[in-house]
């Protein structure tokens, strides 16, 4: 199944719930870390969107982790000053790429 998850700050998690995502909510970097290094290997998820914040005091093992992942394909975002709407566009760009082909949010 190609499913999409977001690892946001609480704040951002109803914009993504909203467009179809599966969300995992937290503040706390350490807690998404373990998060992301669950998803090895899983195939629950195509696509992996992590707020851009938490990555920042990742592991470079877990950043290299991220980088390198095929399955599933993990994608920094920043939202610090986004609309809900241009996260959405953002998210369905970034999964054209990632996954190739195009996926539309209807919100």
């Amino acid at each position: 199944m190609n499913k999409v998850l977001a690892i946001v700050r609480p704040q951002f998690a109803p914009g993504f719930l909203i467009a179809g995502c599966d969300v995992f909510e937290t503040d706390d970097s350490s807690l998404a870390e373990k998060h992301v290094r669950s998803l090895a290997g899983s195939g629950e998820y195509a696509l992996v969107i992590i707020d851009e914040k938490l990555v920042r005091t990742f592991s470079p093992y877990t950043k290299n982790f991220i980088f390198e992942s095929t399955s599933p394909v993990f994608v920094e975002v920043g939202l610090e000053g986004t609309s809900d709407e241009n996260i959405i566009r953002e998210i369905e760009s970034l999964a054209r790429d990632a996954l190739g082909y195009a996926i539309r949010i209807k919100v």
